[in-house]
């Protein structure tokens, strides 16, 4: 199924985040000392409020932060977990998500089945989240690899968690840390979005030669030089744009194709 099916939604308008998500992404950097540590990761499963649910800032060693909370009603667990599954089966489908920013998506499955049908699975979109097109690989994973304390699959808070590490198909360069909590809610789902950028830096080599180099590459001289300053604060409004969006499409996509 390609385009002839989603054409539709490829020229359907975007659906806006809402006012108080752009307006606390303009307000500029947040204080990096009200942001999580990946450390501290589990705070992002408890619903209470978190001192920044929307900003973005680089940190004090050096990580570029970005936080997004976005309002899903009406969309379930179920709906999110196909979706991560079936999206990156035809790049038109990623290109419905968000058609003004990505082109094009690719997937390798998962080497055998877990307990989530994306949990192994990689992703190669292309996007271009403000800062030119890149070519990324996206390496899902259950919450446990990327620092949780527990996946999550029995905590009533919260509904799914869609993680991994994020890196860069022609830098063949794996660099940072993604985490996207669904929380569920009476109404549907309450997203939280995070990402440590630089977090992880580690070549696609195999592990005697990678873990010397991500040792070196890890530190905060590295980020600097490496990460655009406007990085944090384009990936926060892309975040915003494309979930918010597809807050909208997900429970028509999954009726209709679900």
């Amino acid at each position: 199924m390609g385009a002839p099916a989603l054409e539709p939604y490829l020229s359907r308008p975007l659906s806006p985040p809402d006012a108080a998500t752009l307006a606390a992404i303009d307000a500029g950097p947040v204080d990096p000392s009200l942001t999580v540590s990946i450390g501290d990761v589990d705070r992002l499963l408890d619903p209470a409020p978190l001192p920044v649910e929307t900003g973005w800032c680089f940190r004090s060693d050096g990580v570029g932060y970005v936080a997004v909370r976005t309002p899903m009603p009406g969309v379930s667990a179920e709906m999110v977990e196909w979706w991560f599954d079936w999206h990156p089966r035809d790049p038109d489908r990623y290109r419905a998500w968000h058609p003004l920013a990505h082109v094009g998506n690719s997937l390798e499955p998962p080497a055998s089945r877990g307990a989530k049908r994306h949990w192994g699975a990689v992703h190669h979109p292309v996007e271009d989240v403000g800062t030119g097109v890149v070519h990324a690989r996206i390496a899902f994973l259950p919450p446990r690899a990327i620092g949780f304390s527990t996946d999550a699959l029995d905590d009533p808070r919260v509904a799914t968690i869609v993680c991994g590490f994020v890196g860069d198909d022609k830098l063949r360069l794996r660099h940072s840390v993604m985490a996207h909590v669904f929380l569920a809610t009476d109404e549907g789902l309450v997203l939280r979005s995070h990402f440590w950028l630089g977090a992880a830096v580690r070549p696609f080599l195999a592990a005697p030669l990678a873990s010397p180099i991500g040792w070196a590459a890890n530190n905060r001289l590295v980020r600097r030089l490496s990460l655009p300053r406007a990085l944090p604060r384009s990936l926060a409004t892309h975040c915003a744009e494309e979930y918010a969006n597809l807050g909208a499409l997900l429970p028509e996509l999954y009726e209709r194709f679900g």
